[in-house]
C-alpha cells in the first residue's frame, strides 16, 4: 500500500514523490495530446521531437513514487509492473527517436521492417509494454487509496477503462481521468482525511 502504517499511524508520500507523480502524467498526457494531432504536427516538430520527450520524461517522473511503495499486498504486483512498464515506454521513445533521426523513403521502411520482424523488441517495447503493462502499473497503486479517497481511485479505475475500449482521444480523456482521480486521492491524504 502507498499509505504505510507505522506504529499504528499512517505516513504519506512525501510531496515531492506526489508531486512528480501528478507532473508525470501531466507531461505524459501532453504527449499524447502531441501525438494525437497527427503524422504532419509531429514531423512538423523538427528537429525536436517534443512528444515522445514528453512522454519519456513524464514516465521517468514516475519512478521516485514506485520506488516508495512498501513490498506488500498489490504492490508485489505494482512494484515490478511500473518499473517493467517505464522501462518498455522508454525503450518505445528510443525506437521512436530512431525512427525521427531516420531519412523518411527506403532506409526508415527497411527498419521498421526489421524492427516489427524482431518480437524480441517490437513486442516488449511496442505492442505490449507501453500499451498494457505500464497503464496496468500506473493504475494499480489507486487502490491503496480507496479508504481515503473512493471517487479518486474510482475516477482512475475508469480512466483505465476508457483507455481500454477506446482509441486515439479517448486515451486522452482516460488519462486525464487517471491524473484527476490520483489529484483527488493526494488532496485528501494532504487535507488528513485518513480513515482506516
Amino acid at each position: 500500500m502507498i499509505i504505510q502504517a507505522t506504529s499504528g499511524q499512517a505516513e504519506f508520500p512525501r510531496l515531492g514523490e506526489r508531486a512528480l507523480w501528478l507532473a508525470g502524467l501531466a507531461l505524459y498526457i501532453v504527449g499524447q495530446v502531441l501525438l494525437r494531432l497527427g503524422q504532419d504536427f509531429v514531423e512538423a516538430q523538427r528537429p525536436i521531437d517534443f512528444a515522445h520527450w514528453s512522454l519519456l520524461v513524464g514516465g521517468v517522473m514516475m519512478l521516485p513514487l514506485a520506488g516508495r511503495l512498501p513490498w506488500r499486498n498489490i504492490h508485489w504486483l505494482t512494484i515490478p509492473l511500473l518499473y517493467a512498464g517505464i522501462t518498455a515506454l522508454i525503450g518505445m521513445c528510443v525506437l521512436d527517436f530512431v525512427f525521427w533521426a531516420l531519412p523518411n523513403g527506403e532506409m526508415e521502411n527497411t527498419v521498421a521492417r526489421q524492427l516489427i520482424g524482431t518480437p524480441a523488441v517490437w513486442s516488449p517495447f511496442i505492442t505490449f509494454g507501453p500499451n498494457y503493462i505500464f497503464v496496468t502499473a500506473v493504475v494499480l497503486p489507486c487502490l491503496s487509496y480507496l479508504s481515503v479517497s473512493r471517487i479518486g481511485a474510482l475516477l482512475v479505475v475508469i480512466g483505465s477503462m476508457i483507455m481500454l475500449f477506446g482509441t486515439q482521444w479517448y486515451n486522452v480523456a482516460g488519462w486525464v481521468l487517471i491524473l484527476i482521480g490520483y489529484a483527488m486521492c493526494f488532496d485528501w491524504l494532504r487535507r488528513g482525511r485518513l480513515t482506516n
